[in-house]
């Protein structure tokens, strides 16, 4: 289903909650943690949450892209004619990114994307979605969010950063993610910034509490328990790094004979 564990028009029963929603009529199966972090209430509170070396050394990466290659910009996207145009970029950089590995998610192929697309056009109409965007003085896609909201949280729903070497060293993904935190604070009505489900490095550099995630199983019949069973096997092998690798090297094989829809 789309959208994890939040729930909107296009996510109305999502397979996924949190602690605080599970309930004894149906099963649940513990899947990892999402990290979030309690907004501060302005910028100088922000800027109590690291030390000065650290907002520096973050500075000094924007200064060096501009001497080195030229503007960076950082952009909020909210209307339907911008949000069509950046998120075909979306799409491309997102799979140039993971061209070569194999996702088990609709985004690798244009017609599962699509969904996603008009989705986000729509969600956005209401202030429940946008997309940030990072991009040069010739307007190239460098870094993207694709951000939900719903009533005070943004939740940080699906990210890539060009992989491009040239790259690599300004840190394009922090920058992005800086002037995110940024924009959410200065708009004065989200409390909390949920970096969804994963403990990656990149967001417990900001996030430093969790909450655990669950896979729901509707009802506790027979069925629901063998679905039980077999989602906590799938779930095994996921989180199994040597098992996880030999599956992903089938399925990219799979997906090279077959295609990728």
């Amino acid at each position: 289903k789309m959208y994890d564990y939040v729930k909107n028009k296009h996510n109305k029963s999502p397979n996924m909650v949190k602690e605080k929603d599970k309930d004894d009529s149906n099963l649940y199966i513990k899947f990892i943690n999402a990290p979030y972090m309690i907004l501060p209430k302005d910028i100088e509170e922000f800027k109590k949450t690291h030390k000065t070396k650290f907002w520096y050394n973050l500075n000094r990466l924007e200064k060096i892209f501009r001497k080195d290659i030229g503007e960076l910009n950082f952009k909020i996207i909210k209307n339907e004619e911008s949000l069509n145009k950046y998120l075909d970029k979306i799409f491309v950089l997102f799979n140039e990114k993971w061209k070569n590995e194999y996702l088990s998610t609709p985004w690798k192929c244009k017609e599962g994307f699509e969904k996603y697309k008009k989705a986000m056009v729509d969600l956005a109409k209401n202030d429940e979605g946008f997309i940030a965007v990072l991009y040069d003085e010739n307007n190239k896609l460098l870094s993207y969010a694709y951000c939900l909201e719903d009533d005070d949280t943004v939740y940080f729903y699906q990210y890539t950063t060009d992989s491009n070497p040239l790259y690599r060293k300004y840190s394009l993904g922090k920058i992005l993610v800086h002037n995110l935190l940024k924009y959410c604070i200065e708009m004065n009505k989200y409390e909390k910034f949920d970096f969804m489900n994963g403990e990656q490095g990149y967001k417990l550099e900001w996030a430093k509490q969790s909450d655990e995630v669950y896979i729901k199983v509707n009802g506790k019949s027979f069925k629901s328990y063998f679905r039980y069973y077999l989602l906590k096997f799938k779930i095994y092998l996921q989180f199994n790094n040597l098992l996880r690798d030999k599956l992903k090297n089938i399925l990219k094989i799979k997906e090279s004979m077959f295609g990728k829809c």
